[in-house]
């Protein structure tokens, strides 16, 4: 529903406290003075680039939390969900700090209570969402530039992992792999394998501090690893009696042509795989594309802006996360090219890829999986 079909249904007191908020000027005993008021102030653009403005950088986070997630209606579970991703402090405290959060939501006009039968349900006003998201990109732009050339020479990986997929399948077909005591396959055969595949990177040595973020993490460079764990999700690959080997599945699998929804079941598994770690995921994996379409934006750039609301993971500082789990993951995914400046700095732009379906999709609503 748009602000103006809400603000019908509205409690009266609500509508007090948005008008206070914004210190409209009106009858406050005429509910239609109120609400003509109202919907004049909150949707101009002056008044939302002020209120963006006045946020802090904890209320901002709040707000992107919001806006970005494409629900129109969300449980008081939800929002609270929301709120303790931006707090930082005990249990206790942090209820009682979430539901501040949603009360200044209230005020600002940004969540009602949803007309139905189910308490405890709010909606967002769908005319709302996309001004306040400009807004910040606007403000955003005045502190970041957004450069406009971009460098010589970038790389692109567009659906390439999934052309790796079926390069790996093909790879066991010929034969299964033997596994060493840790679980993993051999280092010979990963260098022949990652010789065929259109990304390379190199094998690791067993990295016990490598967790969280797929089944062999701690065995397979970052690239391959997520390859690995699709297999293995969808049941293509096996791991048993020592050796890893495709399926019946698998095999059926390879004599089908690429589609769309291959990819797009790719990126939701990574999303899926890496939210338990990156709470924040969602919202990073829309704001980035935001921030770097119509130019470049360096790493500097987004490191500065998204930090803050990035928290460590056991040996992952924010900016390994930031850096390495998010951007070089999109990279991989066809979600950003990556290429540097003549000052070797790393620049990235968004791809047709996240400006469509990215565009489309909600990660907010994934739920994650745990495959160890």
């Amino acid at each position: 529903m748009n602000l103006a079909e809400i603000l019908v249904y509205t409690d009266i007191r609500q509508l007090h406290q948005i008008a206070n908020h914004y210190g409209c000027e009106c009858n406050p005993h005429s509910k239609n003075e109120l609400i003509t008021s109202l919907l004049s102030s909150l949707r101009h653009r002056l008044t939302i680039s002020q209120e963006v403005e006045q946020l802090s950088k904890e209320e901002t986070h709040f707000m992107l939390l919001l806006f970005l997630d494409k629900r129109t209606v969300m449980s008081l579970e939800d929002l609270m969900a929301k709120a303790g991703i931006v707090l930082e402090s005990s249990k206790e405290k942090k209820q009682e700090e979430a539901r501040r959060y949603i009360a200044a939501a209230m005020r600002r006009g940004w969540i009602f209570p949803a007309k139905s039968k189910t308490v405890g349900q709010y909606q967002i006003p769908l005319d709302i969402r996309e001004p306040y998201l400009h807004g910040w990109l606007e403000k955003w732009r005045t502190q970041q530039a957004l450069i406009l050339s971009g460098p010589e020479a970038y790389r692109d990986e567009g659906t390439a992992l999934c052309d790796d997929i079926m390069q790996f399948l093909q790879f066991l077909q010929r034969e299964p792999v033997p596994l060493t005591a840790e679980g993993g396959m051999y280092k010979r055969h990963q260098q022949q394998l990652f010789q065929f595949l259109h990304v390379k990177e190199e094998t690791l040595q067993p990295q016990k501090w490598r967790f969280g973020y797929g089944l062999h993490f701690d065995l397979y460079p970052d690239r391959f690893s997520l390859l690995y764990d699709f297999c293995y999700f969808h049941k293509w690959i096996d791991e048993s009696g020592g050796r890893v080997a495709i399926t019946e599945a698998g095999n059926e699998r390879l004599q089908l042509s690429y589609e769309d929804q291959h990819y797009h079941d790719l990126i939701r598994f990574w999303m899926r795989l890496y939210k338990r770690a990156i709470p924040n995921l969602p919202m990073l994996v829309q704001l980035i594309p935001l921030i770097a379409s119509g130019g470049w934006v360096t790493q500097q750039g987004l490191m500065d802006t998204l930090l803050p609301w990035i928290k460590e993971f056991y040996y992952d500082s924010p900016v390994d996360i930031l850096v390495n789990r998010v951007c070089k993951m999109m990279v991989h995914l066809g979600l950003l090219r990556v290429g540097q400046d003549e000052n070797e700095q790393w620049m990235y732009t968004a791809t047709y890829a996240s400006q469509t379906w990215l565009r489309k999709y909600n990660g907010f609503t994934e739920t994650t999986i745990l495959l160890k």
